[in-house]
């Protein structure tokens, strides 16, 4: 019976339930003999290099010493073994040593050592103490990081090794499967991919570098839409393979952003201009660049060109620019003189636009894609034309003491006048015109309002026409022919205008107001006509109750009488007209007379002591016409004998001449007798008788001359009653 004493310094059975013992057979040529037999081994474990293994932890290397039919095993770096075989007396003992490390067996040596002696080993095992540097896509270090080590050949368990963390590792190939990083936006670390994993351990083998997908400089280069570099913009970057963790948040004061040490992956990119989004991108962080160029829709400049409603640039209106959908961006802007307002760093969308007029207020939407956009404003330049109707021709003009303002409740937005007669007054606001806007147009004659209409600025062009007319009377006499020297009352809405007729009978009548007027015309301070016309563009005729009466003077023989005297009356209300006229060689004179349809015309006519006296009949006054027959039978120039008086004067002479012949005859008679009577007596009886006869002639003589003279004057009197 062999009795064996074993004395471990330091033992420490850390794997003794794994290894089996059928690996511990130890196979050694002893001699026996009688007597103990002790074996004192010291082991020190090193890695190849000689070195002291480091483990990741509290790792030990495992020590398997077999003499004899004994096994004995040590977990540390440095063993001792004292052992004691009774019954068993060898010089030489043989020894098999084997040393695992992280289960791996790394040392394996068989040798003989004395009988009674101290064996010092020093087992340099398969295995490299390493330091493991996780790096960057740039060859960079990284902070902060691990890798799992999965050990192919030999097989070993995954180990869990820190960046820059030295381990020893046993001889063979390794493969990173994974590896995680910690990074400042996230509180637990993040994985990345392995670029590199697989690397080998060799004796030697100080370093072992493994890449990792980590970006090390990664650059978010900023543009606007020109392609300029975007500053001040808010950047928002998330990791969208970590729960879309915040890698970066802030403002960009330099055009781009930089990354460090990003792991690879996907990540959006949120890019927003105060407060309104430009940009949203999922960019690829693979290693295959080192940065992006992320374009935005943000204009650098955008020339607004600010147009009324007719297209024409406005200058100088101030204008509110908003964002539509209620961001932060606002803006205060004038016009300048070309009618453009330059924005900076504009977020392409729809904006609404904002402007006053007056008490006014109103908004457009206005579209912003590029860098120039137009903005149509509802104002517009207004021109108020007051005119004269169409059917002037252009021959009518205005007024002067002609006056217009145009308003827009109390605000007075132009006015004009005119001094002198015009064909149009134009009234045009300085500023343009809101065109919803109601607008109210006055026209004003020397003080008296003609219009007041309402006005709309749909369009700019707006006339108003008044009824001024520049007409043209034509006066004729009831025959058609010209009447000159006619006087004329023309009354218009505006009041009344006088004018006189030329030697042709027209009249010229300036700023007639209104459509109709009424026309009253005189001629001789005789109301000749009174007519209400209708206003054309052609000349207005005005027909005269004046008449050319032919008056023709004729004696008791139906001969012509020369310079008779031919006086008219024309009595009516409140007139009177008195025209006369003398016979030409032809016993005719004419008398234009005014007649109007309510008047008398009373006809005189006379040569010398004889005249007629009658009423001038109306069918005699249309005619134009008449004839008077004189009882004028001689015609002496300054001596006029009517028939009656010529007919009584040789009655006269007739008797005159019979008396003489009786006188004669009776003297002849008388003479005789008286010689008779001287001879026989008697004669102062004859000479009665005689005396007798002569006063018998004159007396009859007398009465046939006055009885003539009374019945012409009862004749004559009879004729102007009749006429009266």
């Amino acid at each position: 019976m062999i009795a064996v004493s074993v004395t471990v310094r330091s033992v420490r059975l850390r794997w003794l339930t794994i290894i089996p013992l059928a690996f511990a057979l130890a196979f050694a040529t002893v001699k026996v003999v009688a007597g103990p037999t002790t074996l004192t081994l010291n082991i020190t474990v090193a890695d190849a290099a000689g070195g002291r293994l480091v483990g990741l932890t509290r790792e030990r290397p495992l020590v398997i010493v077999r003499a004899l039919n004994a096994t004995n095993q040590c977990t540390d770096f440095v063993c001792y073994f004292n052992e004691t075989f009774l019954n068993i007396n060898l010089t030489l003992i043989q020894v098999n040593v084997s040393i695992y490390w992280f289960g791996v067996l790394v040392y394996e040596k068989s040798f003989h050592a004395e009988n009674g002696s101290r064996t010092d080993l020093l087992a340099r095992v398969n295995a490299s103490t390493v330091k493991l540097i996780l790096v960057n896509d740039m060859g960079e270090a990284l902070k902060d990081c691990e890798a799992y080590l999965v050990g192919l050949n030999p097989k070993i368990p995954t180990l869990n090794v820190a960046n820059g963390q030295t381990v020893s590792l046993p001889f063979g190939a390794y493969n990173v499967s994974s590896a995680r990083c910690k990074v400042d936006w996230m509180s637990a670390p993040v994985a990345v991919p392995v670029l590199n994993p697989g690397f080998q351990v060799y004796n030697g083998t100080k370093n072992v570098s493994v890449r990792l997908g980590v970006a090390g400089v990664y650059k978010l280069e900023l543009r606007r839409a020109d392609g300029s570099p975007l500053v001040g913009a808010r950047v928002n970057v998330v990791y969208i393979e970590a729960k879309n963790a915040t890698v970066f948040e802030g403002t960009v004061n330099v055009g781009c952003v930089t990354l460090n040490n990003l792991p690879y992956g996907r990540y959006l990119v949120a890019v927003s201009w105060q407060g309104e989004p430009l940009l949203n991108s999922i960019i690829e962080v693979n290693g295959l660049q080192s940065g992006i160029n992320l374009t935005t829709s943000l204009l650098p400049l955008v020339a607004l060109t600010v147009l009324d409603a007719d297209s024409q640039p406005v200058a100088g209106v101030k204008l509110k620019i908003i964002r539509a959908t209620g961001g932060a961006t606002a803006f205060d802007a004038v016009s300048d003189l070309k009618g453009q307002i330059v924005l900076g760093n504009i977020v392409p969308g729809s904006y609404i636009v904002s402007s006053s007029w007056l008490n006014y207020t109103f908004s457009i939407s206005v579209y912003i894609s590029g860098f120039a956009a137009d903005v149509v404003l509802p104002l517009r330049k207004v021109r108020v034309k007051v005119g004269t109707e169409p059917a002037c021709g252009g021959s009518c003009s205005l007024p002067p003491g002609l006056s217009a303002e145009l308003r827009c409740g109390g605000a007075m937005l132009a006015n004009a006048s005119l001094t002198a007669p015009s064909a149009e007054l134009v009234l045009e606001p300085r500023e343009r015109v809101y065109v919803k806007a109601p607008l109210k147009l006055k026209v004003f004659w020397n003080g008296t309002k003609l219009l007041e209409k309402d006005l709309s600025a749909d369009v700019g062009a707006l006339s108003v026409t008044l009824p001024f007319y520049n007409i043209s009377l034509n006066v004729v006499d009831a025959f058609g022919k010209p009447l000159p020297d006619t006087y004329l009352k023309i009354t218009d809405d505006l009041g009344v205008k006088v004018a006189k007729s030329d030697l042709e009978g027209v009249a010229e009548v300036g700023f007639v107001y209104g459509r109709k007027v009424r026309v009253e015309a005189f001629w001789g301070e005789v109301p000749v006509a009174r007519e209400v016309v209708t206003i054309t563009s052609e000349a207005v005729q005005i027909k005269a109750a004046v008449y050319t009466v032919k008056v023709e003077v004729l004696n008791a023989l139906g001969q012509p009488v020369t310079q008779a005297s031919v006086t008219a009356w024309v009595n009516g209300s409140g007139y009177s007209f008195k025209r006369g006229a003398v016979t030409r060689d032809d016993g005719a004179a004419e008398l234009k007379l005014p007649v109007p349809s309510n008047s008398q015309v009373l006809l005189e006519v006379g040569k010398g002591r004889v005249r007629l006296t009658r009423q001038l009949l109306t069918d005699e006054v249309s005619n134009g016409a008449t004839r008077v027959v004189l009882d004028l039978l001689v015609d002496f120039g300054p001596l006029q004998l009517r028939v009656g008086e010529v007919v009584g004067l040789v009655l006269a002479v007739a008797v005159a001449i019979l008396a003489s012949l009786v006188v004669l005859r009776i003297w002849g008679r008388r003479a005789a007798l008286r010689g008779l009577f001287e001879v026989y007596g008697g004669g102062a009886e004859a000479e009665e008788e005689e005396e007798a006869s002569w006063r018998s002639v004159f007396s009859r003589f007398k009465e046939v001359f006055g009885a003539e003279k009374e019945k012409e004057e009862e004749v004559e009197e009879e004729g102007l009653f009749d006429e009266l």
